[in-house]
């Protein structure tokens, strides 16, 4: 054999090497490394409204049947220990039955609550999607814990008198509700909102004449780490503009779009996008943004 063969068959072992090294790192390793992100924002306005808030942001879970992300998950958050979990959506994996998922954030416990959005994926499942919102599928009786958002705002008490607005934006598409709730809340003038939403998209749409912080997720920040403007030239997902991480528009307009926990049902790999759990909180010290 020449050399020129004899390398090209080589480098060509070698690559295969690696490519399934990376294989099983992608489907066996980092889908379980789940990081955790502290982010501050800082925010005049949202840092005087909110305070010392600790917020945990958890998305994409699509869980099937308990496994030991889940487990992991429960650990950190009982170590974190925030004063609010939010969860924004597609909790189950597609057509898949809910009860897993239903049951892994009833599990979950924060001093000042428990809040979730759907995403799509939980309305897959036919009518089963009804245990999210109607404990054991009673329809006549509402979930209290977690509570469920569809296009509603709920109150909670800080502390020294505080409150926080936290308004849920029912998804898009074949699944929403009052399709322009989110534009009538935050083109009003008041108070700080917190917005739970699966999708991203209606926060490039609204300019909102008070301060707000945009939760979502739903991209899973692509799963593989690819440069921006890859995911806006296949755009796959609906607002390619913000596939992961956090963003300030205007003066007080900021959304972050978290990695997910899950993966999709029929890629469960991730290769350079761990899974993550969000932790937020406020500062004044200017209008900009830090992650650590």
């Amino acid at each position: 054999m020449k050399r020129s063969a004899l390398f090209v068959s080589v480098a060509a072992s070698f690559i295969a090497l690696a490519a399934l090294i990376l294989l099983v790192y992608g489907v066996f390793i980092e889908p379980y490394s789940i990081t955790v992100k502290h982010v501050v924002v800082k925010d005049s306005r949202l840092a005087r409204a909110w305070g010392n808030i600790k917020i945990a942001q958890l998305s994409d879970l699509h869980i099937t049947d308990p496994d030991k992300r889940q487990n992991r998950v429960r650990a950190l958050l009982t170590a974190l220990k925030p004063d609010i979990i939010v969860i924004t959506g597609d909790i189950a994996q597609w057509n898949m039955d809910p009860s897993g998922a239903v049951s892994f954030i009833e599990s979950l416990h924060a001093p000042l609550g428990v809040f979730c959005v759907m995403g799509d994926a939980d309305f897959s499942s036919r009518r089963k999607h009804c245990l999210f919102c109607h404990p054991a599928g009673n329809v006549h009786v509402l979930r209290t814990h977690p509570a469920l958002l569809r296009d509603e705002i709920r109150r909670v008490n800080l502390d020294q008198g505080r409150e926080m607005m936290i308004a849920g934006v029912a998804p898009q598409g074949d699944w929403a509700g009052e399709h322009d709730f989110p534009q009538k809340l935050l083109e009003t003038p008041g108070e700080p909102v917190l917005v739970l939403s699966h999708f991203s998209g209606r926060f490039n749409e609204i300019k909102p004449v008070r301060s707000v912080l945009w939760l979502s997720g739903d991209t899973h920040g692509g799963q593989i780490m690819m440069p921006d403007f890859f995911w806006k030239f296949v755009h796959k997902k609906p607002d390619p503009r913000h596939m992961a991480g956090l963003f300030h528009e205007g003066a007080h307009k900021w959304l972050y779009v978290n990695q997910g926990i899950g993966t999709t049902e029929h890629v469960p790999v991730r290769i350079g996008v761990p899974p993550e759990i969000t932790i937020f909180s406020f500062s004044s010290d200017s209008p900009d943004s830090s992650e650590k």
